[in-house]
C-alpha cells in the first residue's frame, strides 16, 4: 500500500468535481501534526480573513462606521500577518516518519494565507514582527565590529515584498526599504490601481542580509488579484471572465500551486547537521529542524546533499484526485530560493513501481524512469508572472526559475495516477548537481476520455466566450480558433522600436558576475562590477519614458527581478552564434510580459518596460535569495522629467 503524507495541516474537504484538496484549518501545527492523515491529500492555502472592522483601529482616520462602510462596498480590505516560530512537522519519505521543526511562519501555519484582492481596491496588512530578538544583531560576536552590509545576517528583522504588483514603492507601500525589527508592527498600504492587471503573485519578506532565511524558512504566500472585467470593443479584459465558467477548480484560492524548498535541518552539540554516511541530513529522535544557518544551508550544493523534497503547498509527495475530462487551472508559483524546477506531469506506466522509500537521490531519479513512462499531459500556459500571454503556449515541461509564475492549463485524458515531477537532467540552472524527482500525484478517477486535449481546451475556452458581451464575444472566439489566441486579455500594449526611438533614453546594461571564494577572499557577487551599497541608486530612470535594458551573465546564471514596472522580452541571441534562442528555458518567450527572467550565461536578452505612473526608489536583484542577500542587487529610482524630458536633478524641489 502506498502512504502519501501532507506535511504541515489542514483538514479534508471535497470541492465539487475539482481537485480534492484540504482546506487550512485554524489549529495549531502541533496539534494537527497529531493527527496522522487517513487519506492523503494536498494542502490548500487558506484565503486570509480580512481584519474584523469593528476592532479597535488606531493606524488610519477613518471612523469605525466609515471603514465598515468602505469594506462592505470593496473599497478596503484588511489583513493581518504576524510573524513568529511555528512548531509542526514536516514528512520525510526517506525514513516514512515527519520530521519535526520549529520554522518561521506567518500566523500559526507554515503555509502561508493566500491574499485575495481587486482593482480598485485599498489594501491594508497589519505586520507584527513577533520574531525573538537577536542581542548581537549587527554586530560580529568574533571582532565586535559591524557585520558588512552583504554580510547575511539580522535573520528575524523582516519587512514586506508584494512580488509583481504594479503599486508605489514609496512610503508605506511596497516599500522594501524599510527595516522591520522584532516587536515592531508596522501596516502596509496598497493601493492597487483600478486598471491593475488581474493575475498571479506573491508576497515575501525583502530585507536585505534576511531574505534566503526567511523565505526558506517558509515565509511566502500567493496574492491573487481577481478580475471581474470582460473585454469590451475598445479595452481588453480580465482572463478570468473567460476561464471561471468552464474550470472544474473555479474558486481562485483552490487554484494556488505554492512550490517551496525548505532547506530544514538538525543539529548536534556543537552546532553541526546532522548528516549520515552519505552526507544526507537526518534528524534524530526528539530533534528539531530549524533554518538557522546560513553559510551550511545555503551553500548552493545543500539543497542537493539534503535529501529535503519540493513541496506543493506546503505538502511532501501530495496525493491529488481530480477527473480526466475537466478543465483544470494551477497557479504555479515558484516560492523557493535557489533550485530549478522543470514541472512535468505524466501518466505513470505502472504503479507497482511507484517507491515507498526514497533514501538516496539514484532512487528518486529511478522511481521517475521506471514509474514516469506513460502518455505526457500537456500543460497550456496562459500566463507568466501574472501577466497574459497573447496567445496560449502549449509545452510539456514548465521550466520554473525562482520567482516565476506560470498559469497553466490542463486536463487529464484518462483515467489513472499521474506523476507531477521534476524532470531534472542532472544540471541546475543554478544549484549545481540535480535529479529527477517526483513532486506529486494526481489520482483521476471518472470515465471520461479525451482524445484531442487541444481540442478540448479550445472547445472549453470557447464556451467561456459565449458568455462575453456580445460586443466582443466573436472577436474572441475568432482569436481562439487561430492558434488559441488571446489578443483582448493582454494586459499592456507592445512596446514598438517607435515608442523606444520617441524617447531616446541610452539602453540600461546589466551584467551579473558571482567570483568564487579563495583562501584570502570571500566569493563576490556583483552586478555591472558592484557589490550592493544602500547608499548609492545606481539606475536612475525617466518617469513616462520607455527604455531597452541588456541583460548579460558572465558566471553562473541568474533570474532577473525588477520592482513595480514589468518588462516585455525582445529578443535572446546566443552569444557565441549570434542566432535567437527559442528553445530550451526561453520557448515560447519572446513577446511575453514577465518580471523575473532567468539569464543564462550563453544568451544576451534584451527587454523593453515602460515607466508609469510610480515614483520613488525600489531594487533590482538576482532573485536567487542568498545571492541577492551577499550583494547581487542595485538600487533603481524613477524621477520626474523637468521641462525639457530630462531627469529631474538631485535634490531639486
Amino acid at each position: 500500500m502506498i502512504q502519501h503524507r501532507r506535511g504541515w495541516q489542514g483538514r479534508l474537504c471535497l470541492l465539487g468535481t475539482g481537485l480534492l484538496l484540504v482546506a487550512g484549518g485554524a489549529v495549531a501545527a502541533q496539534t494537527e501534526a497529531a493527527r496522522p492523515l487517513q487519506a492523503p491529500a494536498l494542502l490548500q492555502p487558506a484565503a486570509q480573513t480580512p481584519r474584523d472592522p469593528a476592532a479597535p483601529q488606531g493606524y488610519n482616520l477613518l471612523s469605525a462606521g466609515a471603514l465598515t462602510q468602505a469594506i462592505q462596498q470593496g473599497r478596503e480590505i484588511h489583513y493581518i500577518l504576524p510573524i513568529h516560530y511555528t512548531d509542526g512537522t514536516i514528512y520525510n519519505p526517506a525514513t516514512g516518519k515527519d520530521d519535526k521543526v520549529r520554522l518561521r511562519s506567518y500566523g500559526d501555519r507554515f503555509l502561508a494565507p493566500t491574499i485575495l484582492m481587486q482593482p480598485g481596491q485599498t489594501v491594508r496588512i497589519s505586520l507584527s514582527n513577533q520574531l525573538p530578538a537577536e542581542p548581537t544583531c549587527g554586530i560580529d560576536p568574533d571582532t565586535g565590529k559591524p557585520y558588512p552590509i552583504n554580510q547575511p545576517h539580522c535573520f528575524n528583522n523582516t519587512n514586506l515584498h508584494s512580488h509583481g504588483l504594479w503599486v508605489s514603492p514609496t512610503g508605506n507601500s511596497d516599500n522594501v526599504l524599510l527595516n522591520i525589527e522584532p516587536g515592531v508592527s508596522f501596516q502596509y498600504e496598497y493601493n492597487v490601481p483600478e486598471d491593475h492587471p488581474a493575475g498571479t503573485f506573491w508576497y515575501h519578506p525583502h530585507k536585505h542580509g534576511s531574505t534566503a532565511m526567511q523565505v526558506g524558512s517558509g515565509m511566502a504566500g500567493a496574492l491573487v488579484i481577481k478580475g471581474n472585467r470582460p473585454p469590451t470593443a475598445l479595452s481588453n479584459g480580465d482572463l478570468d471572465t473567460l476561464l471561471q465558467p468552464v474550470l472544474a477548480n473555479a474558486d481562485d484560492a483552490s487554484q494556488v500551486m505554492l512550490i517551496q524548498q525548505i532547506p530544514y535541518a538538525c543539529f548536534d552539540d556543537n552546532g553541526q547537521i546532522e548528516k549520515d554516511k552519505t552526507g544526507r541530513w537526518i534528524c534524530k529522535d526528539g530533534q528539531i529542524g530549524q533554518v538557522k544557518d546560513f553559510d551550511a544551508q545555503f551553500d548552493f550544493r545543500a539543497w542537493g546533499q539534503s535529501g529535503r523534497y519540493t513541496m506543493f503547498n506546503g505538502t511532501v509527495r501530495p496525493q491529488m484526485a481530480a477527473r480526466p475530462g475537466q478543465l483544470y487551472r494551477w497557479r504555479l508559483i515558484h516560492a523557493g530560493v535557489e533550485e530549478t524546477i522543470n514541472l512535468r506531469i505524466r501518466k505513470v506506466g505502472n504503479v507497482a513501481r511507484v517507491a515507498t522509500r526514497l533514501t538516496s537521490a539514484k532512487e528518486q531519479e529511478r522511481e521517475v524512469q521506471r514509474a514516469c513512462t506513460g502518455a505526457d499531459v500537456t500543460q497550456y500556459e496562459v500566463a507568466t508572472d501574472g501577466l497574459t500571454r497573447p496567445a496560449i503556449y502549449a509545452k510539456t515541461v514548465n521550466n520554473l526559475q525562482p520567482g516565476y509564475r506560470s498559469d497553466i492549463l490542463f486536463v487529464l485524458p484518462e483515467a489513472g495516477r499521474y506523476c507531477v515531477y521534476d524532470d531534472s537532467n542532472g544540471k541546475d540552472q543554478v544549484a549545481g548537481e540535480d535529479n529527477a524527482k517526483i513532486i506529486g500525484f494526481i489520482d483521476a478517477v471518472g470515465p471520461e476520455k479525451v482524445p484531442d486535449t487541444t481540442v478540448f481546451v479550445q472547445n472549453k475556452l470557447l464556451e467561456g466566450a459565449a458568455t462575453l458581451p456580445a460586443a466582443v464575444r466573436e472577436t474572441v472566439s475568432a482569436d481562439l480558433k487561430d492558434g488559441l489566441k488571446l489578443t483582448k486579455y493582454v494586459p499592456h500594449p507592445t512596446i514598438t522600436d517607435a515608442e523606444i526611438a520617441k524617447w531616446k533614453q541610452p539602453d540600461v546594461k546589466i551584467e551579473f558576475n558571482l567570483i568564487g571564494s579563495t583562501a584570502t577572499s570571500p566569493a563576490q557577487f556583483l552586478i555591472n562590477g558592484q557589490a550592493y551599497d544602500p547608499a548609492v541608486v545606481n539606475q536612475t530612470l525617466i518617469l513616462g519614458t520607455a527604455q531597452q535594458w541588456v541583460l548579460s551573465s558572465l558566471n553562473v546564471s541568474h533570474p532577473f527581478h525588477i520592482h513595480v514596472n514589468p518588462f516585455q522580452i525582445v529578443s535572446i541571441i546566443d552569444k557565441t552564434t549570434g542566432k535567437e534562442v527559442s528553445d530550451g528555458i526561453y520557448a515560447g518567450m519572446k513577446g511575453t510580459w514577465k518580471d523575473t527572467l532567468m539569464t543564462d550565461t550563453s544568451v544576451e536578452i534584451t527587454l523593453r518596460t515602460r515607466y508609469n505612473r510610480y515614483i520613488g526608489e525600489f531594487v533590482l536583484h538576482c532573485h536567487i535569495l542568498d545571492h541577492e542577500d551577499q550583494g547581487m542587487m542595485q538600487n533603481v529610482q524613477i524621477v520626474l522629467p523637468d521641462a525639457e524630458g530630462k531627469a529631474m536633478p538631485a535634490g531639486h524641489h
